[in-house]
């Protein structure tokens, strides 16, 4: 007879994980008739404004956009009232679309890209004329949905004894998103001069806080902005400025006392020399930013399963599917020191800009891998612009759980960069943040079905009492299981009060059910 099982659902979206994948592109560019020729390349900085993401048929991703290139250079001078203009910039678009392998047809919901600039170089064709490379990684993530149905009980059936586990385990509730504009207006130091030019900018983006309050996500940030610009007269400036941002997205649907995650990706970036009130007002930059949010939101559950049944009264043919949860979610941030000395080659007077970049963190030998890039834009002994770049690596503790198999690095950004001037070169000195989520991957054997049989014709032949020792590896469960008793009789007639009572060498009394 097939015995009916009671049920619980459980719906979620269970995080997918996919390989990183590259892409390069470059562009030729005209230098502007207004810009003098090219003597010297200086440097070359980049920002990455991913704005489309898609998993296409063949299951693969595509991800476009654009990377915002800022090319600094020494023109050629003729005139000699003009050696004290300062360096040029060619600032432009190169527009990305490339493609990744997904994972066939698995099916992924709430995709998100974030991209990231490994290198960027610039080559000088003739002195009206540039190639541009860039090198761009991609990191893929999402999420499927999960509809699960496990058994919890039996309707019905003489002498059912069941076996019940109850796991905790840590699941995606959902995403949401939203895009939204972010404009400020950035005043000038009076004791400097007015903005010229606009030779670079850049910001760093990311979030401070994020809760769920009633139906709404509320998230805060921060932005860090870096602008180069040049005076009248050539000086160079560099404006830097944290800018503090709130946003509010829906969150119907969700409990309060579900967890959120936040993150931000960069639409477009723009900065112009002026404000709305006063468009030709040097003592003015506007920063002019589309972000979108994105709010992951996590609930604890319990999941509770049959392990294993058997009835006291017939034999019983269970039917078992595997069952498998993320335990042990712990989500912890992990902060290293860096420090890292970058080799000019010349004597170093000023150092004038600084620029960190953090890739996708690895965990190596119980330890997290960060590849990191440091930019540094200095003056040497006779005031000529330079520039120097160094790729290493950070090292860190990563202090996974009792346990903990799996590691996700959601967010990796540095703090303050201190420079100091040294013999060799520029020293850096800063702290990195890599925001990490550990778990245990693991697989349980739960019933999914099960009917009783007729019962075996020897069975009422066989004893009603057993004197026997507990062997290696069995538990009271599968004793009882085995004789058909239940654990509750066993322990009574042997006058024990739980399982903990029970050594290798006692001798028990099984009281077969009959």
């Amino acid at each position: 007879m097939e015995l009916n099982f009671q049920k619980a659902g459980h719906d979620y979206y269970e995080p997918l994980r996919f390989t990183p994948f590259t892409c390069e592109t470059m562009r030729e560019n005209i230098v502007p008739d207004s810009c003098g020729d090219i003597a010297r390349i200086v440097d070359t900085t980049g920002v990455v404004c991913l704005t489309n993401r898609e998993l296409t048929g063949d299951g693969r991703f595509c991800a476009s956009g654009s990377v915002e290139v800022s090319v600094l250079y020494i023109p050629e001078r003729t005139d000699a009232a003009a050696q004290g203009d300062g360096p040029c910039a060619l600032r432009f678009q190169i527009p990305f679309q490339c493609y990744g392998e997904g994972q066939g047809d698995v099916a992924c919901e709430f995709l998100d890209i974030r991209g990231e600039l490994s290198s960027i170089d610039t080559r000088v064709l003739n002195p009206r004329k540039v190639l541009t490379r860039a090198n761009l990684v991609l990191y893929p993530m999402g999420c499927r949905h999960v509809s699960m149905s496990v058994c919890t009980g039996v309707e019905e059936g003489e002498g059912i004894q069941l076996l019940r586990e109850r796991r905790q385990t840590r699941v995606a509730a959902g995403v949401r998103e939203k895009e939204f504009t972010f404009t400020e207006e950035l005043p000038l130091s009076p004791g400097r001069g007015g903005a010229e030019e606009i030779l670079s900018a850049r910001v760093d983006i990311r979030g401070t806080d994020s809760k769920l309050i009633g139906s709404k996500l509320v998230v805060k940030g921060l932005i860090s902005a870096s602008v180069l610009y040049k005076e009248a007269g050539g000086r160079l400036n560099l404006l830097q400025q944290d800018l503090p941002f709130s946003q509010i997205l829906e969150g119907n649907g969700f409990d309060e006392d579900c967890e959120s995650e936040a993150a931000y990706r960069l639409l477009s970036c723009e900065c112009h020399i002026g404000s709305e009130s006063g468009p030709d007002d040097a003592y003015v930059l506007t920063l002019e930013l589309l972000l979108r949010a994105r709010v992951s939101v996590w609930r604890g559950e319990e999941i509770s399963f049959i392990a294993d049944l058997y009835s006291t009264a017939a034999p019983v043919a269970c039917q078992t599917a595997e069952l498998e949860l993320s335990e042990d979610c712990q989500r912890t941030v992990r902060r290293q020191n860096a420090r890292e000395l970058l080799e000019t080659g010349v004597a170093v007077k000023a150092v004038v800009d600084t620029e960190i970049g953090c890739g996708g963190a690895q965990l190596e030998g119980g330890e997290l891998k960060l590849p990191v890039w440091a930019r540094c834009l200095y003056l040497d002994e006779n005031d000529m612009l330079g520039s120097v770049r160094r790729e290493f690596t950070v090292s860190c503790p990563a202090d996974l759980p009792a346990g903990g198999e799996e590691l996700q690095a959601e967010d990796v950004c540095h703090g303050d960069v201190i420079a100091n001037i040294m013999p060799e070169g520029i020293e850096l000195r800063f702290p990195i943040e890599c925001a990490m989520t550990t778990s245990s991957r693991r697989r349980h054997v739960c019933v999914s079905g099960g009917e009783t049989e007729e019962e075996d014709r020897d069975r009422a032949a066989a004893p009603s009492l057993i004197l026997r020792k507990m062997a290696s590896g069995e538990t009271l469960w599968s004793v009882a299981k085995q004789y058909r008793a239940t654990r509750e009789g066993i322990l009574a007639v042997n006058e024990l009060d739980d399982e903990s009572q029970i050594t290798p060498d006692k001798l028990l009394l099984i009281p077969r059910a009959r």
